[in-house]
């Protein structure tokens, strides 16, 4: 453990949690063994020292706007969301301690939702590509660099994993992998339903949103009417788009959001 980092206010660890952490024999279960971070690993949490681990944690305050569902707060207003028997829209706005006492008072933490990992790394990569600086970042993370999820004890600063670390860690090094190969991420390793990968995974949560299936058919109809017809625009009026949007993006994130502590 290095001393200096920052202390946030004490985190519970539940027997739940702590029984599941002496279950796996994962590397990022003993955080504590590793050293400084930014050296050797990044810390994916609000209480990270680097800007990167600040934002690939899902209650980093970036507002997101995912396809066929539209904007949310932050990737945690979408994690709720989507596990919202009836999608609650009050959901979207709500961050920070409000985001999670509204969840503990409605149950909203072991809802099943098809692909749901997928679906939330669909979300972080919606957030993190909008930002150049970052993606720069992660391109020049040196060889060896682990990826990381916990929170730090105020009173011993000791290092104790978040109950999401597993979930993330996947996701944040499917996106470091994909951007330091220069691809688009592919985050079908982690749906759980293939039958429901549709849509960039949201399938199953459109069927119950519209109650019908043949609407989510209609959009999937219109959703590949759109990809032949964008294939069919000449590449010269492709790379005048795709140079306006890009310039967008830029002034869009030019001034970094305000970051909110995970409750």
């Amino acid at each position: 453990m290095s001393n200096g980092r920052p202390m946030n206010n004490d985190r519970k660890l539940s027997f739940k949690d702590l029984k599941k952490q002496m279950k796996t024999t994962a590397y990022y279960s003993k955080p504590n063994d590793f050293g400084v971070e930014g050296e050797d690993h990044i810390n994916i949490s609000i209480q990270s020292e680097t800007r990167l681990g600040k934002i690939l944690d899902p209650a980093y305050l970036k507002s997101i706007n995912y396809r066929f569902i539209g904007k949310f707060a932050s990737v945690m207003s979408l994690w709720y969301w989507v596990r919202s028997p009836d999608f609650d829209d009050r959901l979207r706005q709500l961050t920070g301690r409000n985001l999670k006492m509204y969840a503990d008072q409605n149950g909203l933490h072991n809802n099943y939702v098809p692909n749901f990992k997928a679906i939330i790394g669909m979300a972080t990569w919606q957030k993190i590509k909008g930002y150049p600086a970052i993606l720069k970042e992660i391109k020049e993370l040196k060889e060896g660099t682990k990826l990381l999820s916990y929170h730090v004890v105020k009173a011993s600063d000791l290092r104790v994993c978040t109950h999401y670390a597993e979930m993330i860690i996947k996701i944040g090094n499917i996106i470091v992998d994909s951007v330091k190969a220069g691809a688009e991420p592919d985050f079908s390793e982690l749906a759980d339903d293939k039958s429901k990968t549709g849509l960039m995974f949201m399938e199953g949560v459109l069927i119950k949103l519209f109650g019908n299936e043949q609407k989510v058919e209609a959009l999937k109809e219109a959703e590949a009417k759109n990809a032949a017809e964008a294939e069919s625009v000449p590449e010269d009026d492709y790379e005048e788009i795709h140079s306006e949007n890009s310039q967008h993006v830029e002034q869009e994130h030019a001034n970094p959001q305000v970051e909110v502590s995970p409750a």
